[in-house]
């Protein structure tokens, strides 16, 4: 009974905290958000060891970043609304080139499951804190002028501090009596697991007859995020004429979360040196995974576009994305919730540093059956900084 409390508790936190409508394991960077998040082709900044450690070899000067993020999401359904808003740091990384950047190795924190949650109804509240975070170490090693491979590493760790309450005053007809209800469910749970990431990059403009082409293609292991609780469930009932009952159990365990394989391959053409078009697909195998509510796998395409004004001192990029969202969720008839987004990004490059912004919203609707449709809007403000050494 422990495990399954916690199971279900964990699987409620993952699909109605997570700001993304499922797990994106992937995406961190206002300059990649603001291209739709198609960056596998791209990868030439230090985010690279995240989306593709192949991409690392781009990097010629040592640099570090630090990326944050404002999320926003609004949830309408039958009645209650539901708004909830909460910034975190997403990213920092520091990428140091060798031989001329035939190898480059990195290092980065990244909290790529964000698990914040304030809801509230008439009746009950949930609040949530925390999430799932990585300490990554990458490689990346030119092997072909026109060919480089990477690998990084993923330490998972973490955890989040959980709390439901919910509350009735009502009156029961067959006792005759009014009564007070309240049930508390306070919990904390800390993360661990390992994975790894393989990337490589084709860069068609390094041949000797060149062409502004990038092809880049990453993998990602599957492993377990184990989550583990030590928590405390509470009930409480007061009637009108005396009568108080009280129960208590504590809420410790461990359950295995199965985040499965993830394919992806990306292209990106640079039709000039101020303007490129890129696009991504990428394919988790969610279908027997056991935080999944329904049968299919999440795919994905995203498509960018990034057009750079250049000036004297400083280059302004202006950039916009499409994605579609898949996610965990199921509908009341048992479908996948597909939602879609768009993004637009715009920054300031100067020789030293890098400053971006890029703004997300994303939507999807969930059918509820007879209840009717519950429908959800999530905005993001990124805001990335990099420094050049």
């Amino acid at each position: 009974m422990k495990l399954k409390i916690l199971y279900i508790s964990f699987i409620l936190v993952m699909l109605t905290a997570s700001l993304d409508a499922g797990i994106n394991l992937t995406c961190a960077g206002a300059r990649a958000a603001g291209m739709g998040g198609a960056f596998i082709g791209v990868a030439d900044d230090a985010t690279a060891v995240i989306w593709n450690p192949g991409g690392l070899t781009q990097l010629y000067r040592q640099e570090t970043s630090i990326v944050t993020k404002y999320n926003s999401s609004k949830s309408k359904f039958v009645g209650w609304e539901n708004t909830q808003s909460n910034f975190v740091l997403e990213f920092v990384s520091v990428a140091y080139p060798f031989k001329n950047s035939k190898l480059v190795v990195a290092a980065a924190f990244q909290r790529p499951m964000d698990l914040y949650t304030d809801f509230e109804t008439d009746y009950e509240t949930v609040e949530c804190i925390g999430g799932a975070d990585t300490f990554t170490i990458g490689l990346a090693y030119r092997a072909l002028s026109f060919l480089s491979v990477g690998i990084s590493t993923n330490l998972w760790f973490g955890s989040i501090e959980y709390d439901y309450h919910y509350y009735e005053h009502d009156y029961s007809s067959y006792w005759n009596e009014w009564y007070d209800y309240e049930f508390v469910y306070e919990f904390e749970q800390t993360f661990s697991g390992f994975n790894m990431i393989f990337g490589g990059l084709i860069d068609f403009d390094n041949l000797e007859n060149p062409i502004p082409l990038k092809l880049g293609l990453i993998f990602r292991t599957a492993f377990d995020l184990k989550a583990e609780e030590d928590g405390l469930i509470t009930q409480e009932e007061i009637w009108e004429l005396g009568d108080y009952f009280y129960y208590e159990e504590e809420t410790d365990g461990s359950v295995e979360n199965e985040i499965p394989t993830m394919f992806g391959f990306g292209a990106s053409y640079r039709f000039s040196d101020n303007f490129t078009l890129a696009a991504d697909y990428e394919t988790r195998a969610y279908e027997e995974s056991n935080i999944n509510q329904h049968n299919n796998d999440l795919n994905q395409f995203r498509f960018g576009a990034e057009y750079l004004i250049v000036a004297d001192f400083v280059v302004i990029p202006f950039r916009a994305g499409y994605q579609t969202v898949p996610t965990l969720m199921a509908d009341a008839f048992e479908n996948q919730v597909i939602g879609s987004g768009y993004s637009f990004g715009t920054g300031l490059i100067f020789d030293k540093f890098v400053l971006d912004i890029a703004f997300t919203r994303a939507t999807n609707e969930n059918n509820r059956g007879y209840y009717g449709n519950q429908d959800t809007v999530y905005t993001k403000f990124i805001f990335s900084g990099i420094i050049y050494f």
